[in-house]
Order: structure tokens, then sequence, then C-alpha cells
């Protein structure tokens, strides 16, 4: 007994040393431990009402996409106050990054024409206003949706429920264990103790093990810094790095596929019980999904829409073609693009529209709505600059153009969305001149990687485009073509961060002689100009010292 107690005793003594070494002579991750973190004890994370921030666009020009999320949490461009609930016919979604479409301008995404279009046929047979309401969140299993459902305030008011199912719901609900089976085969929730995981946020020591298996930035880019889930995983990780495994090499368990199935149930009843349909949607990809998923879909008598097909019928290549060749998804990302969008809100729309039991718009009048609906929104395309390789966006007075005019067949509508989605982008954004002067980051070289802080950063501070250009001690460690220049091109779009206000990047593992950073704009005639610049001067070897 003497023995284990010492055991015990050292083994707190080193956890205790390590943390204290991390928090002296690497506090890479005081940033992180220090922000005060919003854990939803159900969802582990959700959207904060009224937050905004930015994202990238996945294809070539890596563009910054500005994104709200309007007064219920929703990444819509209208706020909906409690009597736009109760005098509306509502239609809710629910889903992932799919449905959430954080990598696009909401505009585009599949909900927002969807609205427009079920409006128009609204508005034709002379009956009320009717919300699409985009409940999507990045990373959200089924387990995640359902409780989001449950936890509304207004879930009676919803007259459809829409939930779109992606092949890694069942491993996220396996990882995330938010319900459970009892001993019985029952549904029942696994209740987390909250006050541990605010704990483990405070330490550096579960940071530094989630960085050594190369899954913090990843989660802090998707979640916005948001460390529930990274928390509670380490606390189970006993338990979930087993079951993640089994997953990985011999498919989901048996129980998991009874869970879904439980998960499917109580929502189709808790839909149903409230006056509501409730729908499970197929993705347009090829039949990817685990053996047993849609048998477990139709065993429970849940009914479906099937993109695939409807994808299919508009566009016969479509089911001949991989999704990775498919013109409906990002080049440099699996998720759909702006065209699979428009196509889902096609095929939605005929879904909705009998069953909201509206007259049937014609194909010419659909095709022609969505033409005017697009026609009022700028799809900016990117060029080449003349600041080394970064390519850069049509520009007016320093930003992007953000309030081109109106098309002439812009209808009052879209034209509405458009300029509410101006004013959004141009709210509470000061000029470069008047950025400039709290634009700078602290720059530091710090255990091989160079690292920008800010104190009381904003979303702001991240919009504008970080040049860093390195200058090796020796020119044929120059890329080919930047002889000419001297100097490496490693530009980069930063992904906002406002809870840690720090950027990391790694440094090439050749000698430097120097580095020049800052960020530019690109001004109204064209041109670059510095918002702000700094130049560390050195000779290491960065092999030597990378952690």
């Amino acid at each position: 007994m003497a023995n284990l107690a010492l055991l015990l005793a050292s083994c707190l003594a080193g956890l205790l040393l390590c943390e204290a070494g991390l928090r002296l002579f690497y506090p890479k991750y005081a940033h992180l431990a220090e922000t005060p973190r919003i854990l939803d004890p159900n969802l582990l994370w959700t959207r904060i009402p009224g937050n905004r921030g930015f994202s990238r666009h996945p294809d070539p020009g890596m563009r910054p996409v500005l994104f709200f999320h309007n007064n219920l949490g929703l990444r819509q461009h209208r706020d909906f106050s409690a009597s736009d609930i109760e005098n509306s016919v509502n239609i809710g979604f629910f889903g992932d990054s799919f449905t959430e479409n954080k990598r696009m301008k909401a505009p585009f995404s599949f909900t927002e024409p969807l609205d427009y279009l079920l409006n128009i046929g609204a508005e034709g047979a002379g009956q009320g206003s009717i919300n699409v309401l985009n409940f999507g969140t990045v990373g959200y299993g089924t387990s995640q949706s359902l409780l989001r459902y449950e936890m509304l305030d207004f879930r009676e008011a919803l007259d459809h429920v829409l939930y779109i199912y992606y092949t890694n719901d069942l491993r996220d609900d396996l990882e995330r264990g938010l319900f459970r089976l009892d001993d019985a085969g029952r549904l029942a929730r696994w209740e987390a103790p909250a006050a541990r995981f605010t704990l483990l946020s405070k330490l550096h020591l579960p940071y530094l093990v989630l960085d050594a298996g190369g899954r913090l930035s990843a989660h802090l880019d998707e979640m916005e810094a948001d460390l529930g889930r990274q928390t509670r995983k380490i606390y189970r990780m006993h338990l979930g790095t087993y079951r993640l495994r089994h997953y990985d090499t011999q498919g989901p368990p048996k129980r998991t596929f009874s869970l879904f199935g439980q998960q499917l149930r109580r929502w189709k009843e808790a839909a149903e019980s409230n006056g509501a349909s409730f729908r499970l949607v197929w993705l347009p990809m090829e039949h990817y999904d685990a053996p047993g998923v849609a048998a477990i879909v139709e065993q429970e008598g849940i009914e479906t829409v099937n993109l695939r097909d409807c994808f299919g019928e508009r566009d016969p290549a479509h089911l001949h073609r991989p999704w990775e060749l498919s013109p409906y998804r990002f080049e440099r990302d699996s998720h759909w693009n702006e065209a699979g969008n428009r196509l889902a809100a096609i095929c939605l729309h005929r879904v909705l529209e009998g069953a909201l039991g509206l007259p049937r718009l014609p194909e010419e009048t659909v095709a022609l709505a969505l033409r005017r609906y697009y026609s009022a929104f700028e799809v900016e395309r990117p060029r080449r600059g003349a600041r080394g390789d970064t390519p850069r966006m049509k520009t007016s007075g320093g930003g992007a153009q953000r309030d081109a005019p109106p098309h002439e067949n812009s209808p009052p509508q879209a034209e509405a969305i458009r300029r509410k989605y101006a004013a959004l982008e141009l709210e509470e954004v000061p000029s470069p001149a008047e950025r400039a002067p709290r634009a700078r980051f602290d720059v530091q070289l710090r255990y091989g990687q160079l690292a920008y802080f800010k104190e009381g950063c904003t979303w702001v501070d991240f919009q504008d485009i970080f040049f860093l250009h390195v200058y090796p001690a020796d020119a044929r460690d120059l890329s080919p073509g930047r002889l000419e220049h001297g100097f490496n091109n490693l530009n980069f779009l930063a992904d906002i961060d406002e809870a840690t206000c720090a950027i990391w990047r790694r440094l090439p593992r050749y000698e430097i002689d120097r580095i020049r950073t800052g960020q530019f704009f690109w001004d109204a005639d064209g041109s670059y100009k510095d918002l702000w610049e700094v130049e560390l001067v050195f000779r290491r070897q960065a092999q030597s010292e990378a952690p």
C-alpha cells in the first residue's frame, strides 16, 4: 500500500512539474488555457447568437468568407422574432457542415434560395410566409442534432423537420457518447461531470496531448476554439480510443446501429407529437453509407429524400461520376459547393412544395426565379495579384467589393437579402487607415515556429492577408521562380480565432537569413499597401531547433 501511495504521489508530482514547465518554458497554450469558455453541458458546443467571424472558401484563392449568426444562432441573413415564428409555416433543417455550409457565403447555402422559392409559391397561392430555418452546426452527429431539436423553445412551431444525414454521423455519436443504451436496451443520456471539463480546459497539459495527437489545430478551426468536445474526449479517452479504433478497423459496432435507430425513432415520435413531419435527407454522393444504415431508416419507417436520385434526374452524368470528380463539390474539399447547393434547393423545393400543398411552379418559373435570385449577389472570382503569388479579390475602396449595383432583373426579395448582407459586412468595419494604428500583431520566434499574438483582437484583425517572406541564407533553398525575388513567399489567410488571438506558423527547415511579415490590403486602384510590417533578422539552423 505504501509503495502504491508513493507511486501515485510520484506521478502526481511529475504531472505538476510538467504543467509548471509548460507554463514557464513553453507557454504556447497560455491563450487557450486562460480563455473563458462556455461549455454546453448538453450539446458540447453550440452557435452563439449574434456571433460573426471568418472562414475560408476551399477552392483556389482561399478567399475569406464572412459569416454571421442571427438572434437564434442560425447562419441566416435575417433575425426571427417570436411573431415571425408564430405566424409562419416553419421548416427546420438539422445536420452538420453540409447543412450549415460555413465554407461559402450564406446567400448561396441551399436554405436561402429554398426559402426564396417557397415564398414565391406561397405568395402566388395567397398563403402566409414560410420560414426555412438552418440549424446546421459544423461537426454535429445525430445525437447533437436530436438534442438541438429537443432543446428548442419553439420546437412545437416547426411544421416540417428534416435531418441531413452524413456518413460520419455514426462515428461522431460513438466518439461523444451523448446517448447510450441501458441494460434493457433503451435509449438513455450519458451525464458528464462538467466541472471536470472546466478544470481540464484551464490546464496546459491537455492541450499538449491534443496537439501531439494532431487534434488541436483542426478542431480549433472548425469549432471556433470551443474545447468542450476535446476536454470531454480527454476525460473519456480510455473508453473512446478503443471504440474509435474498433470503428475504423471493423466498422460500427452493432449497438451503434441500435443507438442510431432509437435516436431516429425518438426524433420522429417527438416531431410527430408536435404536429410536424420528420424526414431524413440522403446527400447526393454515391452509396457510401455503412451497411445497415438504410435498413434501419426503412425499419423505423422514416420518410426519406434522396438527393442523389434527384441530382441524377437533372444531370444524368452525376450517377456515373464519382463524387471526387463531381462539379457539385469544391475542388479542394469534399463538401458540396455553390452549384451543389443550388441543385439541392431545387430538389428540396419540389419535395416541400408538395408537402405544403403549394401549386407546382413550372420548371421555367423556377429557373427564372433562381437566375434573378443569384443575379442579386456578386460572385467574387480570384485573380492573380502583384504581391508574390497571393490571389486577390476585386476591390472597391480598399476592401472586397460588397455593394455592387443590383442587377436590372433582380427581384425585390433577393435585393433585400443582398442589401442586408452588404450592411452586415460593412457594419463596424473600419477603413485600413483607421485600422493601421492598432493592426500590428506581436511577432516572435518560439520553438521553431513564428508566433503572432495580439491582445484584445477582433474578427476585423483577421480579414486581411498575412504576407510572410522568408529569405534563405543559401539561394539554393529558394523555390523555382523565386530567384529574382530573393525570398520564398509563404503568404496566408488566417482563420479567425478571437478566443486565443494567436497564430502559429511552422517555418522551413533550411537556414534563414531574415523574415519580413505583416498584413496588406488591396487599394481602390488595384495596388497593394501594407497595413503593418515587421522584420526579423537572424541566422539559425531551424532543423536543430524544431520541436
